[in-house]
């Protein structure tokens, strides 16, 4: 491709990308559309299938942004010297403020359409957006861009199979992990239903679970 269309399709992506970050911001993820994005984007709607597979691959990269605060939370833990159950139950602390501070966008991202190739979409956005990257550890890092949810849990559970005095076995990680992950669907879906529970609430039932499952 030559230079300049390859800069052109750089700009168009990056603006479609800001327009749907705008529009999630003023009306939300579940009434965003081809043709609202479209629209305020200045294209036409079958421009942006030019660029993205469809509006949730488009709505996911846009999404990245709000994980800014917990990017900034990760980087700072990554600074410290922490034992493998200081360093998960910190991380998990830092994930549940910011997921039930925003809903809709975070299980929409885990959950949702293409939440299965969470890497890709992580890779893709960074590479769009440079300035907003993050060097963390080496474990961290692997676990930031894991490909779904669940590989992003297993990652930094695993580690604790070497801590004294947990519950966590070869035999019982992988259940853990699903209960966990399923918690969090579960408590995520009830913040999405009601705005009014408060995500301190939601959160200290995560973490509480979580400490209760792996067993210190």
């Amino acid at each position: 491709m030559e230079p300049n269309k390859e800069l052109l399709k750089r700009q168009n992506t990056i603006c479609f990308i800001e327009t749907t970050r705008s529009l999630i911001d003023d009306i939300g993820v579940k009434n965003i559309s081809i043709r609202k994005i479209a629209e305020k984007a200045g294209f036409h709607n079958s421009t942006i299938y030019l660029y993205f597979k469809d509006v949730d691959e488009l709505i996911l990269l846009a999404s990245l942004k709000h994980f800014n605060g917990y990017s900034a939370a990760l980087a700072e833990h990554t600074k410290k010297h922490c034992t493998p159950y200081e360093s998960f139950l910190s991380i998990w602390t830092f994930f549940a403020r910011s997921a039930f501070d925003k809903p809709e966008i975070f299980y929409n991202f885990f959950f949702g359409k293409h939440s299965d190739n969470l890497t890709d979409i992580f890779e893709r956005y960074y590479e769009l957006f440079p300035d907003e990257k993050t060097i963390y550890r080496k474990d961290i890092q692997s676990m930031y861009f894991g490909r779904d949810i669940h590989e992003r849990c297993r990652l930094i559970l695993k580690p604790l199979l070497q801590e004294k005095g947990t519950r966590l076995t070869e035999d019982n990680l992988d259940m853990v992990n699903d209960v966990t992950v399923g918690y969090l669907k579960y408590l995520l879906e009830q913040k999405c239903q009601d705005s009014k529970i408060a995500a301190e609430t939601l959160s200290d039932k995560l973490i509480s679970m979580i400490r209760y499952m792996v067993g210190i």
